[in-house]
């Protein structure tokens, strides 16, 4: 019969009997915790998710802090890998500071930064036991039978509606994805960088000797789900991935050079024959393949990469500033398109084009070198050792958990290479839990700590206050983000619909307030401001007779915006727009000029041009030029297709 406790007095699977160990496991909980629901609620994308996870973790380095005081280990030691990062870290705040012509959307990149460096530290100092490690893959594994469900039922129904049953807010999909799995993700690309990330430890799980073979047989079973998965989002990098993957993960879990070579050259060709066959004798992922090689689908990552480079190029050392990359983008001189990206699909290019050389060293180094170290290790361990109790042998657990970190970081550079990991926080918690795996493995801790109970207080209160600090610094910017956010939605749906126009007055106020609301949560935020001074100007429409006033307030919310970005073109159009709704002809063609010098290539920058000089009889053909400036760039510019037509008409 088990024992519940072992010769050494530990409990089975729970471990020691001591406070340290119970706050342990509740680390350990609340790591797993934040990987949960970051992912069930569309991978952390929105902003109001981001706010509601924010408090876990203040509590993950408030029981950091705990366990640092009640912990009775001597030596007290802690990891130094994670210091590592902190020159990386620096040197992108001192881009949001210096650097970033739009430094409130910097910090939201620096947030994401931060929580990632949050959760490898404290993956790194605590999850102390195997069980514990465990229970962390496990729970990070919970997620992908919700989101298979839901991708599996999204391709054959309609996606949209179960992701609207699990947000408090509308949610539009493009329409580009329908047909496509979307997962619990907002778009196929994520659900498969998140598929992709899994599947290897799913594999080698299944391949090596080291669980039971139910566990074996069930996690092969999970693993060919994924593949279908994967399938299913038609994002035909993700199917490249898995091809390549097929490829390597063999060479984790057999040991001769024959079998390896065997089984990879069998996986790449069973993976490309599945993947053939579906594209040629299924219609869905034939108009996918010829979708994804055009423009409007995956072939656009060409026109991005070319535009990332030519950045670099121009900025090699210092990039466009963290979180500017959209508006470089939308004032570059040699491209445009009709939606202006937030990221080029590539990480690399986007760490790249935004902190330039230095920042992809100072974070590149340390995760290089950490996967060499790992690697080397992985080399230098058996294969397999003799089990005494019973006949057969078994991979260690040393190699088996390198196994799989490393096998989980290849998939997740993959990844990094054609989709937007850094921009999806579930995706960078699952790479960082990659890495921590490496780290946890290959090092040992070497920063030792004293242990008297003065410095345990410490401890406590150190990693407390940086908690609750950081969710203090994060909240107020997620928050402007988060109203912002909804109140640009619900402007754009007033406009479209052109309620404006029709004199219900309550829409409007609603989302006059929301951006009240924003720039009053963060006064730095540009975006609230331009978002307050355009809702202003819709009011014209409701009252003429009054709009004085209100047009010098709209006026006003523009120049704080130009103060806050003088170098984004859209701060310069919204001035001229709202100085021209105020009667500064001058001022305002002004403003428009200066957006178009910065943006000579954006659509919607001739537009706002081309509207303002139509209001002058005498400069009607003028207008008529820039406006076929604006349809040249970007012919599905319906407002400058309106206002061609009424141009044409006059």
């Amino acid at each position: 019969m088990a024992r519940i406790f072992n010769n050494d007095g530990n409990i089975a699977i729970y471990g020691r009997l001591s406070w340290g160990n119970f706050t342990d496991w509740l680390v350990t909980l609340c790591l797993g915790l934040i990987i949960l629901l970051t992912t069930v609620s569309l991978g952390g994308v929105r902003p109001d998710t981001q706010l509601a996870i924010l408090p876990l973790f203040a509590v993950l380095l408030t029981l950091h802090g705990i366990w640092l005081a009640v912990d009775d280990a001597s030596p007290k030691r802690l990891s130094h890998i994670p210091f590592w990062f902190v020159p990386a870290l620096l040197w992108m705040l001192c881009s949001v500071h210096w650097f970033s012509p739009a430094p409130w959307r910097g910090w939201y990149e620096m947030i994401y930064a931060l929580q990632a460096f949050i959760f490898l530290w404290v993956l790194s100092n605590n999850v102390r036991s195997r069980a514990h490690l465990w229970l962390l893959i496990i729970i990070s594994l919970a997620p992908a039978p919700i989101a298979l469900f839901n991708g599996f039922y999204q391709f054959f129904q309609e996606p949209q509606r179960m992701l609207g049953a699990m947000t408090d807010y509308g949610l539009d999909l493009n329409a580009d994805f329908l047909g496509r799995a979307t997962g619990a993700f907002a778009d196929p690309n994520s659900f498969a960088a998140f598929l992709l990330i899994l599947l290897p430890s799913l594999l080698i799980m299944a391949g090596v000797t080291r669980l039971p073979k139910i566990l074996r047989l069930l996690a092969f079973y999970i693993a060919l789900i994924f593949f279908v998965g994967i399938a299913l989002t038609q994002s035909y990098w993700a199917s490249a991935a898995v091809v390549i993957l097929m490829a390597i993960i063999p060479w984790f879990c057999f040991r001769r050079l024959k079998a390896s070579l065997f089984y990879s050259c069998l996986g790449v060709l069973a993976a490309a024959l599945i993947f053939t066959a579906m594209v040629i004798f299924h219609p869905f992922f034939k108009n996918g393949l010829e979708r994804a090689q055009s423009n409007e689908g995956e072939g656009v990552r060409l026109v991005l990469w070319r535009e990332a480079f030519n950045l670099i190029a121009e900025n090699p050392i210092s990039g466009v500033g963290a979180g500017a990359y959209r508006v470089a983008f939308e004032q570059s001189p040699r491209v445009s398109l009709a939606d202006s990206p937030e990221t080029p699909h590539n990480d690399y290019l986007l760490v790249l084009s935004q902190l330039g050389i230095l920042g992809i060293v100072l974070f590149g180094i340390p995760i290089l070198y950490v996967f060499i170290c790992s690697f080397s290790l992985w080399r230098k361990e058996p294969f397999a050792v003799k089990l005494l109790d019973r006949g057969g042998t078994i991979m260690p657990p040393q190699r088996f958990f390198l196994s799989l970190g490393l096998a989980g970081t290849i998939a997740l550079a993959l990844c990094m290479t054609a989709t937007f990991v850094f921009y999806i926080p579930a995706l960078t918690l699952y790479g960082v839990l990659t890495f921590a795996i490496l780290v946890k493995t290959t090092y040992k801790r070497k920063l030792t700590l004293p242990v008297h109970w003065i410095f345990r207080i410490e401890y406590f209160l150190l990693a407390t206050c940086v908690g609750w600090s950081f969710y203090v610094l994060s909240s107020t910017k997620l928050e402007a983000h988060a109203l912002e956010l909804r109140a640009r939605q619900q402007l754009g749906h007033v406009v479209d619909m052109r309620v404006h126009v029709s004199g219900n007055a309550k829409l409007l106020d609603q989302v006059l307030t929301l951006y009240e609301d924003a720039v009053l949560t963060d006064p730095q935020n540009a975006d609230a401001w331009l978002g307050r001074s355009a809702s202003l100007c819709q009011l014209y429409f409701r009252s003429p007779g009054e709009f004085e006033r209100l047009a010098k307030k709209a006026v006003v919310s523009a120049e704080r915006a130009v103060e806050i970005s003088p170098l984004y073109w859209k701060t310069w159009a919204q001035l001229g727009v709202a100085r021209s709704f105020h009667g500064e002809a001058d001022l305002a063609e002004e403003a428009l000029l200066k957006a178009l010098e910065l943006a000579p290539k954006n659509s919607n920058a001739h537009y706002y041009y081309a509207a303002f000089l139509s209001l002058d009889s005498e400069q009607r053909e003028q207008a008529m030029i820039s406006v076929r400036a604006a349809l040249d760039i970007n012919p599905k510019n319906t407002a400058a297709r309106r206002l061609q037509q009424k141009l044409l008409i006059l």
